[in-house]
C-alpha cells in the first residue's frame, strides 16, 4: 500500500489516499478518501492531455481550496475545467 499525500490546509494536516482511478476519454477520474479532522470523500476530473505530473498537481489544487471553502461536507465533486469550458 501506498503512503498517503499529506497537505497542511490552514493548520490542518490532511492526508489524500488514492482508492481509484478511470480513463475517461481525455479525463481522469480519481476518487481520493481525504482524513483529517473530519473523513471525506472526493472525485476529481481533471485533464489528462498534459500529464500525470500536471493532472497531479491540479488534484492538489483542488482539493486544497474544496477543504478551504466548505468545513462541513462529507463528500465533493471537483472538475477543472467543465466540459463546456474546455470545447470553446
Amino acid at each position: 500500500m501506498h503512503e498517503p499525500l499529506s497537505i497542511v490546509v490552514a493548520d490542518d494536516i490532511w492526508n489524500l489516499y488514492v482508492f481509484g482511478v478511470t480513463r475517461v476519454e481525455r479525463d481522469w477520474w480519481v476518487q481520493m478518501a481525504v482524513v483529517g479532522p473530519r473523513s471525506c470523500t472526493v472525485t476529481v476530473r481533471v485533464d489528462a492531455a498534459k500529464g500525470r505530473g500536471a493532472a497531479a498537481h491540479e488534484i492538489v489544487r483542488l482539493v486544497t481550496d474544496w477543504l478551504r471553502e466548505d468545513e462541513t461536507s462529507d463528500h465533493a465533486f471537483l472538475e477543472s475545467a467543465p466540459l463546456e469550458a474546455r470545447a470553446s
